[in-house]
């Protein structure tokens, strides 16, 4: 063994520090992404449990379904209010237009 291979290399713990700006930002934005997922989960948990307890059925495929829709949405709505995107964005802009769309046919009548 010569002293030019006897060098144990550190083991490498967790991602590296970001390294620019760009790096920097992408990381700040998977925090707050990991922030507001916590707070959906840990508040529609607690939801969900408390529909349970007043009668609805929680259990009932199509209630689980529609309920997964509104916690993605309220995931969503929080992601914009902070300038991150999410992929119900283009969805909800839809449904708001159809729905805006939909008062002012009514108004003509």
């Amino acid at each position: 063994m010569t002293d030019a291979n006897n060098v144990i290399g550190f083991p490498k713990i967790g991602n590296p520090p970001p390294r620019n700006e760009t790096e920097l930002g992408d990381y700040f934005d998977e925090n707050k992404k990991m922030y507001i997922d916590h707070v959906v989960d840990h508040y529609s948990t607690q939801l969900i449990n408390k529909l349970g307890l007043h009668g609805f059925d929680i259990y009932e495929p199509e209630f689980i379904q529609n309920y997964s829709f509104t916690v993605e949405t309220l995931r969503s709505c929080l992601y914009q209010s902070i300038d991150l995107y999410h992929p119900f964005k283009e969805h909800i802009d839809q449904i708001c237009e159809e729905l805006d769309d939909e008062d002012f046919d009514e108004d003509i009548y």
